[in-house]
């Protein structure tokens, strides 16, 4: 049994020493192949950055493809929509236009009577700017004719406004003097006028002797009293008489004056009463004149004769 133990554990120490060797062997070899590994690790490591750029950009690339996918998605659904808006198109002699193609086929319609409206109506705009040029050109002549007169007018109103200025100047001027003048003419004019009744008093002042001119009337309201005055039997060798001087206006009122005159005297030169003011001394009027008191004393004479001879008788 030991026999076979020795052989046992010879056996296992052969195949023990063989091991090792073996395992040197590996070893040497593992040191090369640690050596490959190193380099091929090295080489994944390169594939492996690189396999993980490439699966990067992949996988951006999807996400890109993956976004226009799905905007093609979204913009067929559009088109389907759209077309399914749009409509079928009509048919020549069979079914109308549907959807937007019969929208648009009556835009086209609108868009056909409008052109047509619009070429009636530029017609009537061509019609109408001819029918209108004589009218225009006459109104652009007025308009003119408007322009040059307001000029004018604004002209003659400067103008009006400087003559109003220098005519109210002018009037001033001509009041100043005609004002001196009146002045210096209302003062001459009183002068004069003062000179005229001076003159006209001494001319018709009556005498109060009993003279030529004197007033002989019998006072008012006492027709059968003494004269206010009696006349002298003589003057300058004629005898004097206490006469009235008449004159008859148109309307039959009688103007008398009782005065003392010769007994020969046929007229009387009446004065009037000189205005006040007056420059100009009024001329004498003729009166026509008769004795009064001359027929009086013969008719007294008369009666005294004609008493003498009653008496004798």
């Amino acid at each position: 049994m030991l026999d076979t133990a020795v052989t046992d554990r010879s056996s296992e120490l052969a195949k023990a020493t063989g091991d090792v060797a073996w395992a040197k062997d590996q070893q040497s070899q593992q040191g090369d192949d640690a050596t490959a590994v190193e380099v091929d690790l090295g080489r994944a490591r390169t594939l492996l950055t690189t396999l993980v750029g490439d699966v990067a950009t992949a996988a951006r690339g999807e996400v890109t493809s993956k976004a226009a996918w799905d905007a093609a998605v979204a913009a067929e659904a559009v088109l389907v929509k759209a077309k399914a808006q749009l409509g079928a198109a009509a048919v020549p002699g069979g079914a109308a236009a549907t959807g937007e193609n019969a929208v648009w086929a009556a835009a086209q319609e609108v868009q056909t009577n409008v052109a047509a409206q619009t070429a009636f109506h530029a017609a009537r705009v061509a019609w109408a700017t001819d029918n209108r040029a004589p009218a225009l050109a006459k109104w652009q002549a007025a308009t003119t004719l408007v322009g040059t007169l307001t000029g004018d007018v604004a002209s003659a109103l400067t103008a009006l406004g400087a003559a109003k200025d220098a005519c109210k100047v002018a009037a001033y001027e001509l009041a100043q003097a005609a004002y001196t003048k009146k002045t210096a003419l209302a003062a001459s004019a009183k002068t004069k006028a003062a000179e005229v009744k001076k003159a006209y008093e001494t001319k018709t002042k009556l005498p109060t002797d009993g003279g030529v001119g004197t007033l002989c009337n019998q006072p008012k309201g006492s027709p059968d009293g003494d004269r206010v005055k009696e006349c002298k039997e003589e003057e300058g060798g004629a005898a004097l008489c206490c006469g009235a001087a008449q004159r008859y206006l148109k309307n039959g009122t009688r103007l008398t004056i009782e005065t003392c005159q010769k007994d020969y005297t046929a007229t009387y030169t009446y004065y009037p009463p000189l205005a006040a003011g007056a420059v100009e001394a009024p001329l004498g009027e003729t009166w026509r004149f008769q004795c009064i008191s001359g027929a009086q004393k013969l008719a007294a004479v008369a009666a005294a004769v004609l008493a003498a001879g009653a008496m004798i008788a």
